[in-house]
């Protein structure tokens, strides 16, 4: 799990920077973020909260994104359990 730096004049809360989990093999992501009301309703989400999505190296992440959940973990929990069960996280390298 990777946090990213961000630095705002405005002063930003480390709580909502977002989360990224960088498959190794195949560089797919997944992206946890804190969206607030205006950025939910600008992906057509019901309301604020943490949402992730998903993106595979060279293109645009999956819209929309899944959520909103009440915390940060609960919506990586929900990321990692849920691509686990339905699909590989990145294209699984041939051995």
């Amino acid at each position: 799990m990777a946090r990213a730096v961000i630095h705002s004049q405005i002063g930003r809360r480390a709580a909502f920077e977002p989360l990224y989990e960088i498959d190794p093999r195949s560089g797919a992501s997944i992206e946890v973020f804190f969206g607030d009301r205006v950025l939910a309703r600008s992906f057509g989400a019901p309301g604020e909260g943490w949402y992730w999505w998903r993106c595979q190296p060279g293109h645009l992440p999956v819209v929309p994104p899944t959520g909103p959940f009440h915390t940060s973990y609960g919506a990586y929990r929900n990321a990692v359990t849920r691509i686990a069960s339905v699909v590989l996280f990145g294209k699984k390298l041939a051995q």
